[in-house]
């Protein structure tokens, strides 16, 4: 739940209120509970399609890094389980006339949060970023007197980048002073922190393996409004939320019947 600006179409505070969650793993058919595939974890507000529904769709490249798991040749790997990861758009995913820039440290994880139902004529989403730029007072709401706007040729603000960061501090995030005149726009930053995470195996017996769980912070904006050449400060934030969810995986029936 939080806030959204959604023009045309959402103004104000917000809450999801999820009923349907699953995680499906793009491994296929798994063999082992050793996952280093990426899974999807839906989270949404009814069990119909996507094209019909609000929902958040979040996803993970890769599930054993974030595990835990070794590789497939045997390589141990650090668990990131209880750090707080960054989420931020896909390495290069930009908007035309943004330039793909490398990443040091990119995110693993991304989210969108589409609104087909609620914004059904707008085919509405908005995407969580490393960083977007707030209203002054630090906050997400549309200022009285028309959308947000931000200034290209404005100072950029100094953030983090968009890149998974075990050591981010999710407090330093949000809603500092405002600024004085002329100042960059404060900026929010989008983090997740999984305490457990599903191994990715649809035939997984062992309760603790099949369960995911994490809370969340995301900035959300829309990448059309990036500047342009990527340019000046980040996109204005077109919502705020915050949420967890914890759910346990169960294999279900397939969407098609099949003969």
């Amino acid at each position: 739940m939080g806030t959204l600006d959604v023009p045309g179409c959402w103004s104000g505070p917000f809450n999801l209120n999820p009923d349907f969650f699953a995680a499906v793993s793009t491994s296929g058919t798994a063999t082992t509970s050793v996952n280093t595939d990426a899974i999807q974890i839906r989270i949404q507000n009814g069990g119909d399609f996507e094209t019909f529904s609000d929902g958040l769709a979040i996803l993970v490249d890769d599930a054993g890094e974030v595990r835990g798991d070794p590789l497939p040749n045997g390589t141990p790997r650090p668990s990131l389980l209880g750090k707080t990861l960054m989420v931020a758009l896909p390495v290069g995913v930009t908007p035309p006339g943004v330039p793909v820039e490398p990443v040091a440290n990119p995110a693993i994880v991304h989210a969108t949060l589409y609104l087909d139902r609620t914004c059904r004529t707008h085919n509405e989403a908005l995407y969580a970023m490393g960083a977007v730029s707030l209203n002054p007072d630090g906050s997400c709401m549309r200022p009285e007197g028309g959308d947000a706007v931000v200034d290209c040729g404005a100072p950029i603000a100094t953030s983090t980048d968009g890149g998974a960061d075990s050591g981010v501090d999710a407090g330093s995030v949000g809603a500092p002073p405002a600024p004085g005149p002329g100042a960059p726009l404060p900026v929010g930053s989008s983090t997740v922190d999984f305490t457990s995470l599903f191994d990715g195996n649809p035939d997984e017996s062992n309760a603790a393996q099949r369960l995911t769980q994490a809370t969340f912070e995301f900035f959300l904006a829309d990448p059309r409004e990036i500047c342009p050449g990527g340019l000046g400060p980040p996109p204005p934030c077109r919502g705020h939320l915050k949420g967890n969810f914890k759910f346990y995986f169960q294999e279900g029936i397939p969407a098609q019947p099949f003969n």
